[in-house]
C-alpha cells in the first residue's frame, strides 16, 4: 500500500510539471508595469542613489531692452523721440542709423552741449543723414536745392513735401550736405579773486562823499528795500584831478553817455574790462578822457580828470565796479560795492609826466 501511494504522487508530478503555466496578473498590473518602464532611466542617463531633486520654476531670461522708436510728428519726415534714462547723443544716434552731428545739429538749440541729453526731452529725428536747416522766409525749394547743389526732387522726397510752399522757420534735411564738426566745450576760465587788490582811483585824494547802498540823497532810483540807492563811490577832489585804472584791461567805452537809462546820468565815462566777463569798472562825472575805446591799459594808468560832468553835484569821481556787464538788463544787481574791492591804502602811483613834443 505504501508503495502504490509513492508511485501515484510521482505521477501526479509529472503531469503537473506538463502543464502550460497561466499569468494571473491583472490589467492594472500591466498598467503599473508600464509606468514603471517607462519611469526607469534611459540607457543614456546614469543612475543616481541620491534623490531626486523636487521640480523648480526655470529661470526667466533677461529682460530685453525696448527698440528706440520715434513718433511720426504730422506734416513731416522727421520722428519726435523722447530722450530716456541711459540715453547718449551717439546712442540715439545709432539706433536710428544716423551720424552723431546730423542728430546734433538737428537739436543744437535744444541740445547746446553734445555731451549732454536730459530725460523726458523731445529730440527730432531726421529721415537720413544730411543737414538740418531752418528755412529762411521767402525761401523756396528751387532756392534751397540751388544753395546746396542738389536735385529738387531729392529735397522733396527727403523731406516727404506734399506741398512745396516753404514756411519761415520751417525744419528741412539737405541730403548729403556736410554738418560741421560738434563743438568744442571751450575750458573754462580760472575766475580772479579782485576783492581788495583794485588801485584807488583818484590821485590823492581819499575823501568819500557818498558811499554804496541806501542813501537819502533824493536823486537815486529805488532798489531793492532802499527808498533810494547808490550804485557806486563818490570820491570828492576837483576838477581836473588825475582819474587812474584801478586795474590792467581793455576800454570799452570812453564819452558821453548820450542815450539810454544804462549810466547816461555819469556824464563823460570810462568803462573798463579787466577779463574773462568777471570785473568791470566804471569812472563817471569825468571832465576829460585820456584813452579811447578798444585801448589796453595797465593798472594805475591814468583814464581821465574828476569833473562834475552828467547829474553831479559838485566835483567827484563816481566810481562803480561790477561783476557783469555794466547795466546790463538796465538794473544794478551786478554792481558791488567798490570799498570791498580797493581802499585809500591802495593808493596808485605818481600820474607819469605828460610826453614833450
Amino acid at each position: 500500500m505504501v508503495a502504490l501511494a509513492v508511485c501515484l504522487v510521482l505521477v501526479a508530478t509529472v503531469v503537473m510539471a506538463s502543464l502550460p503555466i497561466s499569468h494571473l496578473g491583472t490589467a492594472a498590473n500591466d498598467a503599473t508595469a508600464v509606468a514603471a518602464i517607462s519611469a526607469s532611466p534611459s540607457p543614456s542617463e546614469s543612475p543616481s542613489d541620491s534623490p531626486s531633486p523636487s521640480p523648480q520654476a526655470s529661470p526667466s531670461a533677461p529682460a530685453t531692452t525696448q527698440p528706440r522708436v520715434g513718433t511720426p510728428i504730422p506734416g513731416s519726415a522727421f520722428l519726435a523721440y523722447t530722450v530716456r534714462a541711459g540715453d547718449t547723443l551717439s546712442r540715439i544716434a545709432n539706433a536710428f542709423g544716423l551720424s552723431i552731428t546730423t542728430l546734433y545739429w538737428a537739436n543744437s538749440i535744444n541740445v547746446p552741449d553734445p555731451q549732454l541729453v536730459k530725460i523726458g526731452q523731445i529730440m527730432k529725428i531726421p529721415p537720413m543723414d544730411g543737414l538740418v536747416i531752418a528755412t529762411q522766409a521767402g525761401a523756396t525749394v528751387e532756392s534751397v536745392a540751388d544753395k546746396y547743389g542738389i536735385d529738387t526732387q531729392q529735397l522733396i522726397d527727403a523731406n516727404s513735401l506734399s506741398d512745396t510752399a516753404l514756411v519761415a522757420g520751417e525744419l528741412l534735411l539737405v541730403p548729403g550736405a556736410d554738418t560741421p564738426p560738434l563743438p568744442v566745450k571751450q575750458a573754462s576760465v580760472p575766475v580772479t579773486n579782485w576783492l581788495g587788490k583794485l588801485i584807488w582811483p583818484a590821485y590823492k585824494h581819499y575823501r568819500i562823499t557818498q558811499v554804496f547802498g541806501c542813501t537819502g540823497w533824493y536823486g537815486e532810483p529805488r532798489w531793492g528795500k532802499c527808498r533810494h540807492f547808490h550804485d557806486g563811490l563818490d570820491i570828492g577832489g576837483p576838477t581836473g584831478v588825475p582819474v587812474f585804472a584801478a586795474a590792467a584791461g581793455t576800454v570799452i567805452y570812453a564819452g558821453w553817455r548820450k542815450r539810454g537809462t544804462d549810466g547816461a546820468a555819469g556824464g563823460i565815462v570810462v568803462w573798463i574790462s579787466h577779463g574773462g566777463g568777471t570785473l568791470y569798472t566804471t569812472y563817471n562825472h569825468l571832465s576829460g578822457v585820456t584813452v579811447k575805446i578798444g585801448q589796453k591799459v595797465s593798472a594805475g594808468q591814468r583814464v581821465g580828470s574828476i569833473g562834475a560832468t552828467g547829474a553831479a553835484v559838485g566835483s567827484h569821481l563816481h566810481f562803480e565796479v561790477w561783476v557783469c556787464y555794466p547795466w546790463s538788463g538796465g538794473n544794478i544787481s551786478c554792481a558791488r560795492n567798490p570799498l570791498l574791492y580797493t581802499s585809500p591804502k591802495r593808493a596808485a602811483p605818481p600820474p607819469a609826466p605828460a610826453p614833450t613834443s
